[in-house]
């Protein structure tokens, strides 16, 4: 089927996850993924450019199909339903597919690397529609991706991969990574952002804030080193245990331990219109994680003049744009989170350079023009 010529192109959200997200909240699902944050950032931002925008979503109790913020969602399953081995076909792929049938894109949009790639390509394909991937990870550049076990899954992310019609991609780092290790030409559309009206004041910071799952690969351990360390330093951490069926056995004892020291303060998890109330008060932002794409807390901190110590480097904006303090490992993480917690003037200096980097390459208009230049253009392929 052609789109009428009286409608604009429809593009659809392929995100299983992404209504809690969309509706800034997670209600009883109790988690809310970097991904789906930014396919809802996203959709958003192109509804109220007057794109025709839908999204494919888990059932979570919605009705069938609702609209929220201009974003028309379309149910599909629920989560968790299904026999084990045998809910792939029935009713993730079945209800996938007959998500999209109802929805009639003309461009379906998946981010994250995984099955559901090689799904979404293979119903577009099917359909003569167009097909773009969105990178949210770094691994999702490398080949084979390390955080894909299964030898389907790896088949199908290859499969979608290879027949994307738009490869896109958070940083320059992942464009080359994707030119080096699969050939693809990917266009650089950054995450994106929404810009609080000012910083936040730094009067009312008092703690060194932390945000994010509470699992093995995250470090969450390393602000417990730290507290240990420095009894002087105030930590506050937001965050729940991953979703079902990943096992909750890190944020038990990591819970457990927090509670247990006077300097960490521990939440839980913190619903996404909540985070900003949390970094005001943060005197930085700490991020344990190894292993990222461009994580959407960094942004979020940095968008409220909050400076940074965190591992990972993405874009090169700790080492080039100087919005904070990069580390290696614990103990170098425990030494910048000393540093920094006494040096006020570096503090302001850093939050300074920090929202001044996000404004300039993450606002909201900037990245949607790249969005509709990337997505919207009528070229074919990949390159």
């Amino acid at each position: 089927m052609s789109p009428s010529p009286a409608r604009p192109r429809r593009i659809v959200f392929a995100a299983p996850y992404g209504y809690p997200a969309l509706r800034a909240e997670a209600d009883a699902f109790g988690y809310v993924g970097g991904a789906e944050m930014q396919q809802a950032r996203l959709a958003r931002l192109l509804a109220a450019r007057g794109h025709d925008v839908w999204m494919v979503s888990a059932d979570f109790g919605q009705p069938p199909r609702v609209t929220v913020d201009g974003v028309t969602v379309e149910r599909a399953y629920a989560p968790f339903a299904g026999i084990p081995g045998l809910r792939f076909f029935h009713p993730r792929l079945s209800g996938l597919w007959s998500a999209l049938g109802r929805v009639d894109p003309d461009v379906v949009y998946q981010r994250a690397a995984g099955a559901l790639t090689g799904q979404c390509a293979l119903w577009a394909r099917a359909h003569g529609r167009r097909f773009v991937f969105a990178c949210a990870h770094d691994f999702d550049t490398v080949r084979p991706n390390p955080a894909l076990g299964n030898p389907r899954d790896r088949w199908l992310y290859g499969y979608g991969l290879a027949h994307a019609d738009r490869v896109l991609a958070q940083s320059e780092e992942q464009v080359e990574a994707l030119g080096r290790n699969y050939g693809l030409h990917a266009s650089l559309v950054r995450n994106v952002i929404p810009l609080p009206a000012g910083t936040r004041p730094e009067a009312g910071a008092d703690a060194v804030v932390w945000v994010g799952s509470v699992r093995p690969e995250k470090r969450p351990e390393w602000v417990l080193a730290a507290a240990r360390a420095l009894p002087g330093v105030r930590f506050l951490v937001a965050g729940g245990p991953p979703p079902a069926p990943a096992s909750d056995a890190t944020y038990r004892a990591f819970r457990a331990e927090a509670d247990a020291l006077p300097n960490v303060e521990a939440l839980g998890f913190v619903a996404p219109t909540d985070v900003p109330a949390v970094l005001a008060r943060a005197k930085f932002f700490a991020h344990t994680s190894p292993a990222e794409g461009f994580p959407n807390t960094l942004l979020e901190a940095w968008a409220l003049g909050v400076p940074s110590v965190s591992v990972v480097d993405p874009g090169g904006a700790v080492s080039r744009g100087g919005v904070g303090r990069a580390c290696a490992d614990e103990p170098s993480f425990i030494a910048a989170v000393s540093g920094l917690w006494n040096d006020d003037a570096g503090r302001r200096a850093l939050g300074e350079r920090a929202r001044a980097y996000v404004e300039a390459r993450h606002a909201p208009e900037a990245v949607a023009g790249d969005f509709e230049s990337a997505v919207f253009a009528d070229r074919e392929g990949v390159g």
